[in-house]
């Protein structure tokens, strides 16, 4: 098996996403694998509102046979480069990165050694204010979509409805391989800040994840951090997936303050010869001011039904 199968690429996830939304699913071979692909009539991808899919092997070559006669548009992203013969049109962006970060020294060594001054500094301010934490699964639903919901209302950012993230806690939890739950933090007994968590064998995930701004000057982003490594780290956990940034994107130097080593993601799009990322676009910057004031139960109901289509 060269396919490194993170949870992202698993039929666990598909079967969240086709749960969860009206997608269509197919696959394509590679070489002795196959990679799992789901979306709508515009576009079909790997890992479906998540990152990457992990590594592929480097020295098998993805021709158009392989594709199934799929003519649509494909999204492949992993974490290696991909050989892709000359009959089949591609645009490869290299835009994006993620950033892993090593737990296995244990929790002593990576608050000494890895994560740097100024991280450790916001980490003691968060702990200052307070906060209790509690670790659940869908006990922890209704606090944790109270959290995502707003913050990401307030950031402009359309986000899935409650039975998406449901499903992620559901369908990886028939899994042997797979592990998904919530963490959320709270000040004076209310939800402040909150993540979806999802882990393998080895590696821990936050997805989905975010603080209210009227906390911010508690830095609780840092403390959940830092809660979630704890917990990594008991469950013996060896490497914590910090998630995706863009080239030059603030979020860059924040998740380098962790000591998380920067990883190179390859976006490949299929049966295309060219590609503008979304943000670029003027009209979509316009919609992200509109968007934040929208009153919430309006966000929240809109948001399932655009957001399902963005599968990047």
């Amino acid at each position: 098996m060269k396919l490194q199968n993170k949870f992202s690429d698993s039929h666990s996830w598909k079967d969240m996403a086709l749960k969860t939304y009206p997608l269509k699913s197919k696959e394509i071979s590679f070489g002795k694998d196959t990679i799992i692909l789901s979306g709508t009539k515009e576009m079909l991808v790997n890992s479906p509102y998540i990152t990457d899919g992990g590594t592929l092997d480097e020295t098998i070559t993805l021709t158009k046979k392989d594709l199934n006669g799929i003519t649509t548009p494909i999204l492949l992203k992993y974490r290696s480069p991909i050989n892709i013969s000359d009959d089949i049109s591609n645009v490869l962006i290299k835009d994006y990165f993620t950033f892993t970060l090593d737990l296995s020294a244990g929790k002593e060594e990576v608050w000494n050694n890895s994560v740097k001054a100024k991280a450790r500094t916001h980490v003691r301010k968060a702990q200052k204010s307070g906060y209790t934490v509690k670790f659940g699964t869908l006990d922890l639903l209704d606090d944790f979509y109270t959290v995502i919901s707003t913050a990401w209302r307030d950031l402009g950012t359309p986000t899935h409805g409650k039975e998406f993230y449901k499903n992620i806690v559901v369908e990886l939890g028939k899994s042997k391989d797979f592990f998904a739950e919530f963490i959320v933090m709270y000040i004076d007994g209310k939800p402040a800040g909150a993540a979806c968590l999802v882990q393998d064998s080895h590696s821990i995930y936050h997805p989905y994840a975010a603080t209210l701004r009227d906390y911010n000057h508690l830095s609780l982003n840092s403390g959940m951090y830092w809660e979630i490594i704890c917990h990594a780290i008991e469950k013996k956990i060896t490497t914590f997936d910090l998630g995706r940034s863009k080239k030059q994107q603030g979020t860059v130097s924040f998740k380098k303050s962790w000591g998380a080593v920067q990883v190179q993601l390859y976006y490949y799009y299929l049966n295309k010869s060219s590609h503008q990322n979304e943000e670029e676009n003027k009209m979509v910057q316009f919609l992200i001011q509109i968007w934040k004031k929208l009153p919430l139960k309006i966000a929240n109901f809109l948001g399932p039904k655009i957001i399902y289509k963005v599968l990047k």
